[in-house]
C-alpha cells in the first residue's frame, strides 16, 4: 500500500486529521526539541539520565510532530504518541522502519517510567535515547531542508 492510501485510511479511521499549520508554528517545535535535546545532554552529564530519557523523548515527539505538520496532518485519537511516531516513519520511509521501532520502544518505556515509577530508567537507557535522538534528526533535517527551506534547523 502507497503512502497516500495509508494516510487515507488512518483519517478514515479517526487515527489522523488534516491540519494546516503556519511556519512560525514549525518553527517553534523545532526550537522546542532542541531546546529539550539540550536538557537531555545536561541531565545526564549532572547523573540524572531519567530526566534526560524523559526530555529526549519529548524532543523526538516534537520532531516528529513537526514531520505530521509539514504535511498537514495532526494525530487525532487516544494514541497520539504511537500515531505521530507511526505516520512520521511512514512519511520518511520504509528504510527507516527500524529507527521509528526503536522510538516506540523508548514510548514504551517512558510510558512504564511514568505509571511504574518503581522501574528508573538507567544511565545507559538515556544515552541510547539521546543517540537515537541525534540519529533520527539527522534524518529528520534531511528531509525537513527539502520540504521547506524556512525551516529554522539546528545543529545537533
Amino acid at each position: 500500500m502507497n503512502l497516500n492510501k495509508l494516510l487515507d485510511k488512518l483519517l478514515k479511521e479517526g487515527k489522523i486529521k488534516r491540519q494546516k499549520t503556519d511556519l512560525d508554528y514549525l518553527n517553534g517545535l523545532l526550537e522546542a526539541a532542541q531546546r529539550n535535546f539540550l536538557a537531555a545532554k545536561y541531565n545526564l552529564k549532572n547523573e540524572f539520565p531519567e530526566i534526560a530519557f524523559k526530555a529526549a523523548y519529548e524532543g523526538l515527539l516534537q520532531l516528529s510532530r513537526v514531520v505530521l505538520l509539514s504535511n498537514d496532518f495532526r494525530p487525532d485519537d487516544g494514541e497520539q504518541h504511537k500515531t505521530t511516531f507511526m505516520v512520521a516513519g511512514m512519511i520518511l520511509g520504509k528504510e527507516f522502519g527500524d529507527l521509528i521501532e526503536r522510538i516506540d520502544r523508548y514510548r514504551i518505556k517512558r510510558n512504564q517510567s511514568i505509571y511504574q515509577p518503581l522501574c528508573p530508567l538507567s544511565k545507559s537507557e538515556a544515552e541510547g535515547i539521546l543517540e537515537t535522538a541525534e540519529e533520527y534528526w539527522n534524518v529528520v533535517k534531511k528531509y525537513l531542508k527539502k520540504q521547506n527551506k524556512q525551516l529554522e534547523l539546528f545543529n545537533f
